[in-house]
């Protein structure tokens, strides 16, 4: 009853006195800047922001094209990524009560994981340093499009039947979305119910989260649902669509106003307590003693002197962001459903307009005024410009000039401009991206919460009757399928049933790349003979997945 009660103040104030606190001219700043949005032909976004109760919320833009419903700032977004945080909240507390720890095997609760002979804990999955494979990789290699219906017991499946780690756990942080699939299914087994159930009984319905739920089925009918859009060109949308029946890694539904009950909670509980909040920000760290920026779904960093606190989100066409500021008790919650927006860039923003104001801190680089944004100096990356790789992470980019502005290429996606947020920190495919330049052929790139080193390279030539040596059909037995490489008009093509057909393009000896995001990176294996007998996808999120030539 007193936790009710304390929500029901908390409500009050949000609905009486906090949207006094800010200014007609800072809602005006952050409503321009969602202009382009913000008409009846295109998708668009809806925000929040909290401080000591929600200081504005609006919403931008249509929510379904078809119908001409517009958003607003109770509309129902899917948050992919951002629905991390809450699995990891019903983990810290099913441990509080003593029903399970987070050292625990996984396979105490998950027995069907295959036994890789090391140990894999639940902080292990939490922190993304278990080495399993990610998800939606491998069911992209299997052949499953991520628009196609994707069931929850697909990827237990998957799971089931991986052969080994891609690395040992604890060795390195690689985020993988299977580590958060599993960790709802120990929450289901450790509570007896679904992550679902769980979440509605455990935290919605005391936060007063009437709008949200883990979407668990993709056919059920959702009120007030904003739906998923690509853009196609300057004019024209397309649905993008997203079918996910699986929940734990994505697929909560929420709104602005709800996720803002959420950032409420984190400074004044009224679901767990102090001590669930500040497990919550405990930061992961390797079997080297590195720490990680990541904590329990949320990444620890610093926006221009400020400690930041967030997470974002991105399938199909919904992009999400949700960040704190501790310190300054302030939150801001932007979410899409267009693929091109970028939430991150259109927080700081607003993160800019309210903290442009906010009292004076002690380190010179808060003093300066937030809302002058930065201009990358072109010049300094010109010495730098061309191919890099990292063979560890199996990661390649490139970097471009293109009228007065650097573009970063990467293996999958459509290049994109570098936007400076400050110094090397970047922002660049919905989420942040540091470049530190070592020499004019290597360059400490971070990406994904780990920094890694990339050397540049020279693309490889081959003759023709090399290329020949590599054709072949190949079969994996964990993702149960089959590519072809074949010769055609003096190239060498990657067929597939479902994909078709893709030119390879030499790395190096032994090594190709293809366009496709989920196998950028093709090493070729040979016996003591010199002849092919396989290869092994070493890209992204998957590593030694081995194709035997059959």
């Amino acid at each position: 009853m007193k936790k009710i009660l304390v929500l029901l103040l908390v409500l009050l104030v949000c609905v009486s006195g906090a949207f006094a606190q800010i200014s007609e001219e800072e809602r005006a700043s952050i409503n321009s800047l969602f202009s382009e949005w913000d008409t009846d032909h295109t998708p668009g976004a809806a925000y929040a922001i909290v401080k000591d109760g929600v200081l504005a919320a609006n919403g931008f833009g249509m929510a379904n094209l078809e119908y001409d419903v517009p958003i607003t700032a109770n509309t129902v977004f899917h948050i992919a990524s951002e629905s991390k945080q809450y699995v990891d909240y019903c983990i810290v507390l099913l441990a509080q009560e003593g029903k399970l720890s987070l050292d625990d095997d996984i396979r105490k609760y998950l027995p069907w994981v295959p036994d890789f002979g090391e140990t894999i804990t639940i902080n292990h999955l939490i922190h993304h340093t278990s080495g399993l494979r990610d998800q939606w990789q491998l069911l992209a290699i299997s052949g499953t499009r991520i628009d196609d219906v994707i069931k929850q017991d697909q990827i237990l499946n998957l799971v089931k039947n991986q052969k080994r780690l891609n690395f040992s756990p604890g060795e390195k942080h690689l985020y993988c979305n299977t580590g958060y699939t599993l960790l709802g299914e120990i929450v289901k087994e450790v509570s007896g119910v679904s992550l679902r159930e769980y979440c509605d009984s455990v935290i919605f319905k005391p936060l007063g989260m009437t709008n949200t739920h883990f979407h668990d089925n993709y056919k059920e009918v959702v009120k007030n649902r904003a739906y998923s859009y690509s853009q196609k060109d300057s004019v024209t949308y397309e649905n993008a669509i997203l079918s996910y029946s699986t929940i734990g890694a994505t697929s909560l539904f929420t709104t602005v106003m709800d996720e803002a009950l959420w950032l409420m909670n984190y400074n004044s509980p009224v679901v767990g307590n102090k001590a669930t909040v500040e497990q919550m920000m405990e930061r992961g760290i390797l079997n080297s003693g590195d720490t990680l920026n990541y904590a329990f779904g949320l990444s620890i960093e610093k926006y221009k002197g400020f400690n930041r606190i967030g997470h974002g989100g991105a399938d199909a066409g919904y992009r999400t962001y949700t960040c704190r500021f501790p310190e300054e008790n302030l939150g801001i919650v932007v979410f899409s459903n267009l693929g091109t927006f970028n939430p991150v860039i259109v927080a700081q923003k607003i993160a800019d307009i309210l903290l442009g104001i906010a009292e004076t801190k002690e380190e010179p680089e808060a003093k300066t005024n937030p809302a002058e944004s930065p201009v990358l100096n072109v010049e300094n990356y010109r010495a730098n410009l061309g191919h890099y790789k990292n063979d560890g992470i199996g990661v390649r980019f490139e970097l471009k000039e293109d009228q007065q502005s650097i573009l970063l290429l990467m293996s999958g996606e459509e290049p994109q401009k570098l936007n400076i947020i400050e110094n090397n920190r970047f922002n660049v495919f919905g989420g942040t991206v540091t470049l530190d330049i070592l020499d004019v052929n290597s360059i400490n790139a971070t990406l994904g919460g780990g920094t890694y080193k990339f050397v540049k390279y020279e693309p490889y030539s081959s003759d023709i009757s090399e290329l020949r040596s590599y054709e072949g059909k190949f079969f994996n037995d964990e993702t149960e399928t089959y590519y072809s490489i074949v010769m055609e008009d003096n190239a060498l093509i990657l067929d597939h049933l479902k994909y078709g057909k893709v030119e390879l393009i030499p790395v190096n000896e032994n090594q190709f790349a293809s366009p496709h995001w989920w196998m950028g990176k093709i090493d070729f294996i040979r016996n003591e003979q010199n002849e092919i007998t396989g290869f092994e996808i070493n890209d992204g999120r998957v590593h030694h997945l081995v194709f035997e030539k059959q």
